[in-house]
């Protein structure tokens, strides 16, 4: 029987052997990144790392699920299952959410997540200009942005935090809102992007993504039309899925930080 251990930071070439086997994107800081700030499970079968998936907590309360790969060698075995369940035994909070495609979908259900959006990732040269309607963070503005995000969030992220504002290539904030980027080989990813309203949060992005390649994830439609209109392509869509209620103010978050921590 595969044998259930934790993921430590040397096992990232490892994770990222297997992401690209099931054609994931390698995205080596990314896993590194999630190791830092979650727990990482994963399954050993005669030394191969065949199973995979990560945890991070936010406070007692909540807890997001993400990296759940199965090596296809090991398929059909119920492995996905046994993994997301015994991570979730071991965060044992009230709250856990997702985002899940439409093969991850069922599996997910059985374990009591129910979908409660949709996000769709887009992708491309962003054709536009900065607005002007935010400034870099400042060392004044972090606690700031911090509070905010556990508000819009529900949950207290103040850990993931401390490690996003050196892993991010970009924080910026205004009076009413926040937005970050950070690298994924030649992509930037724009995320988490809180903001009272779609125009606002697109003024966020424009100081964000001019004169870059980048990916924002969005579900608001109005933000998804005028990213199109700047060059971005619509690749894929995902379920956001949760097991319990979610918190929070919602309809400020226009972009999560990623999908792997909502």
């Amino acid at each position: 029987m595969e044998e259930l251990r934790f993921l430590t930071p040397d096992d990232v070439p490892a994770c990222v052997r297997l992401a690209s086997s099931r054609q994931w994107s390698p995205e080596p800081g990314k896993w590194a990144f999630l190791l830092r700030v979650g727990t990482g499970f994963g399954l050993v079968d005669g030394g191969e790392l065949v199973g995979t998936t990560i945890i991070t907590r936010f406070g007692d309360e909540h807890v997001a699920v993400s990296m759940v790969l199965v090596a296809e060698s090991h398929a059909g075995r119920g492995l996905g299952r046994r993994l997301v369940g015994h991570a979730l035994e071991f965060a044992g909070t009230p709250v856990a959410s997702l985002h899940a495609t439409s093969h991850g979908k069922p599996l997910y259900e059985k374990l009591g997540f129910r979908s409660v959006g949709r996000v769709t990732a887009h992708l491309g040269a962003f054709d536009g200009t900065a607005s002007g309607a935010s400034r870099p963070v400042g060392d004044a503005d972090r606690a700031g942005v911090v509070a905010a995000d556990a508000e819009v969030f529900g949950a207290d992220r103040s850990a993931m935090w401390h490690e996003l504002f050196g892993f991010a290539s970009q924080v910026r904030v205004a009076d009413d809102g926040f937005a970050a980027a950070w690298p994924n080989g030649p992509v930037s990813m724009v995320g988490p992007v809180v903001a009272p309203s779609a125009e606002r949060a697109a003024a966020l992005i424009a100081d964000l993504a001019a004169g870059s390649t980048v990916r924002v994830d969005v579900q608001d439609a109005a933000l998804a039309a005028w990213l199109r209109a700047r060059g971005l392509t619509q690749r894929y869509t995902v379920d956001l899925m949760v097991r319990g209620e979610l918190a929070g103010d919602r309809s400020r978050l226009f972009a999560p930080l990623m999908q792997a921590l909502g």
